[in-house]
């Protein structure tokens, strides 16, 4: 059986690692392989997600005449249009916000060697120009630079999408896939040579029982059956996934059926394997199958696997899934509320701004007062605050009530504050900046001491990997736009690793706690006290905190027209958060004792937590709108961000009067 496998797992940009030639339609693409692989032409893979394309792309410059020199891999899909020419042919210093030192972009990486660009149809028309230039003039010119630089390299390029069709729509350009198209390298899908299915299925087994420390696992005849009456929408990824997860889950050293999350028909189609007429028949045959079958409540069911599907492809941002579906936030709020995806939030008639008294609600006597609506997540000076009471009293003085709100994540909390279901919260530094550059309507009002040690990229105990640049290939669990994402991207960047050679998983905590403890993940990337619980209960290890990378800081933010029209409570609420964290700074023993067991956590845990964390509140001055603007800019590079934000322009500009702010 011939196996090809990457040379350097360490270089991994996908999951599935290796090709099997077993099916006579491999064999001949292997002999193609091999015919191609010594000339220096441009070739072009074309294949469905989960081929294997990058592991033809490492053979191809494996078995050519620049084995010896660089192989660059590129990922055009994860590029954001705005960055795409920095990050393609570098940049000199001062070219953009964020340019602090000229930085050579993948041309010059690869520079003798083989630049591998993957996704290639993803490119917009003004890049797809700009790189025609750059094949045919065989230099490149960084951003804000003027002087040519050569480049000597070969390029492959690959592509899941039909680029001929792209030509004849326009979008792409004719004359740069005559380019490409030099030595074209079709890989056919996995359920097209189905006499690779089970000696891959074989070969992934045997890997992943070492990695997994197991002894003898086997295939049972009827999983053997199960595995080759599927189609393999997903292809060789989906097989090394199903394989692995079959791994954790089997019995006894043998792998039955109902360890194989499979079906006997694939769930969707494979992403761009058809023209999408194609992938509408397919949706419309499935629906009339469903019809055949008489399920009940169809329509309802339907509507919410389609909602659910789009809220989750949008990062759980409802205004995105409306413009995706074409319809109103309200909408998709209400449908997200329905089926128990989304949590209701604080109703908007007690909000302060609110010219009467909230709705009554009936069986129960209504607060008449109007209410202050505050967002916290576990852990923190509010959570705290939020236990021990003491701002009800201070809020209650001034004639209103108080309405606590929980969030899982600072990107859910931001969201709430744009849809105007808050006051008040608590975020890190990277979730406002999410919502500016969506321009949500928030200001900075103080901060937290900063904290790199209670964020971390934590591996299990016994896991293999020792530092960041192991995590090449690997999957890593990590809330979307939370300051844990963005240490994520700076642990990267420091060790030299392209985003787009690790397998990130979006998950929230809670979910992504499920799969580093089960193995679905290789790491997480977690802040306290999640992060000293996961140590506490699995002595987990710490493979990169933020120290060095970023500060950390906690900071107290408000809905503009809320801080605008209610200054005197903003007060109020700053003043209570900061007398709550002196109090913890000196007796951290005895907000445990009063926390209790209500919290989830272990006291141990909730109290390593607290003593490596200092906590104050300090005004929003000058320092640290420079250093929040240092975090947007790095984040604009790092594509956190869609856009440039101007971090002074969302600073609370009212001085408060007669409060006290310490920074401890």
């Amino acid at each position: 059986m011939a196996v090809l496998t990457l040379p350097n797992p360490d270089a991994l940009t996908v999951r599935a690692k290796a090709l099997v030639f077993e099916d006579p339609l491999s064999r001949a693409l292997l002999e193609r392989i091999q015919q191609i692989a010594p000339s220096d032409a441009t070739a072009l893979i074309v294949g469905e997600t989960g081929t294997g394309k990058e592991i033809v792309a490492r053979h191809l410059h494996e078995l050519g005449p620049r084995r010896a020199r660089p192989f660059v891999a590129v990922n055009c899909g994860a590029l954001s249009e705005t960055l795409m020419e920095s990050e393609l042919f570098g940049h000199e210093r001062g070219a953009f916000t964020g340019a602090i030192a000229t930085r050579p972009g993948w041309f010059e990486s690869a520079n003798g060697g083989t630049l591998f660009l993957d996704e290639i149809g993803d490119l917009p028309t003004g890049m797809q120009v700009k790189l025609l230039r750059v094949l045919q003039e065989r230099e490149v010119v960084r951003v804000g630079g003027r002087t040519p630089i050569p480049i000597d390299l070969r390029l492959v390029a690959a592509t899941n999408v039909h680029l001929e069709a792209s030509v004849r729509a326009g979008k792409f350009r004719e004359d740069l896939y005559y380019r490409l198209n030099v030595a074209m390298l079709s890989l056919p899908s996995l359920r097209e040579r189905p006499g690779d299915i089970l000696p891959l299925a074989h070969y992934f087994l045997d890997l992943y029982r070492h990695r997994l420390r197991a002894g003898e696992v086997v295939l049972v005849d009827a999983a053997k059956e199960r595995l080759l009456a599927h189609s393999w929408p997903g292809n060789i990824r989906e097989l090394e996934n199903v394989i692995h997860c079959a791994l954790l889950v089997c019995r006894d050293g043998r792998v039955v059926p109902d360890d194989l999350r499979v079906g006997g028909t694939p769930l969707r189609p494979a992403r761009d394997s058809a023209p999408a007429q194609d992938r509408w028949n397919v949706l419309e045959d499935a629906v009339r199958a469903l019809f055949d079958e008489e399920t009940e409540g169809l329509h309802l069911r339907i509507e919410q696997i389609v909602m659910r599907t789009a809220y989750d492809h949008c990062h759980r941002n409802q205004l995105q899934t409306a413009r995706l579906l074409g319809i109103s936030r309200n909408v998709v709020r209400a449908r997200l509320l329905e089926s128990g995806d989304l949590r209701p939030a604080v109703r908007r008639e007690t909000s302060v701004l609110a010219d009467g008294p909230p709705a009554s609600v009936p069986g129960q006597v209504a607060d008449p007062r109007p209410a202050v609506r505050i967002g916290y997540q576990q852990f923190g000076l509010l959570w705290l605050l939020r236990a021990c009471g003491g701002l009800e009293r201070a809020i209650s003085e001034s004639g209103f009530a108080l309405r606590w709100t929980e969030f899982s994540s600072g990107p859910e909390l931001v969201e709430a504050l744009r849809s105007d279901d808050l006051d008040l919260g608590v975020v890190g530094e990277a979730p406002p900046l999410v919502a500016q550059a969506a321009h949500t309507p928030l200001v900075y009002l103080a901060a937290e001491p900063p904290a790199p040690e209670a964020e971390a990229i934590i591996v299990p105990r016994d896991s293999t990997l020792t530092r960041v640049a192991d995590l090449r290939g690997e999957r890593v669990a990590v809330t979307h736009g939370s300051n844990a994402h963005y240490l994520l991207l700076r642990a990267l960047d420091e060790a030299g690793v392209p985003v787009a050679a690790v397998d990130v998983v979006f998950s929230t905590p809670a979910e992504a706690r499920r799969q580093f403890e089960s193995g679905l993940v290789r790491a997480w990337v977690i802040w306290d006290p999640l992060l000293a619980s996961i140590q506490h209960d699995t002595g987990a290890r710490v493979l990169r905190d933020a120290t060095g990378l970023a500060s950390n800081h906690a900071f107290y933010v408000g809905s503009n027209g809320f801080t605008a029209k209610r200054p005197g409570l903003v007060d109020a609420f700053l003043t209570e958060v900061g007398k709550l964290g002196r109090t913890a700074n000196d007796n951290p023993e005895a907000v445990v004792e009063l926390l209790g067991d209500s919290v989830g956590i272990s006291k141990p845990a909730l109290l390593a937590a607290l003593r490596r964390n200092r906590f104050g509140v300090k005004p929003f001055d000058a320092e640290l709108t420079r250093s929040q603007q240092g975090v947007a800019d790095l984040s604009l590079r790092a594509r956190l961000i869609a856009r440039p934000v101007s971090v002074a322009d969302a600073r609370w500009r009212r001085a408060p009067q007669g409060v006290a702010l310490s920074s401890r």
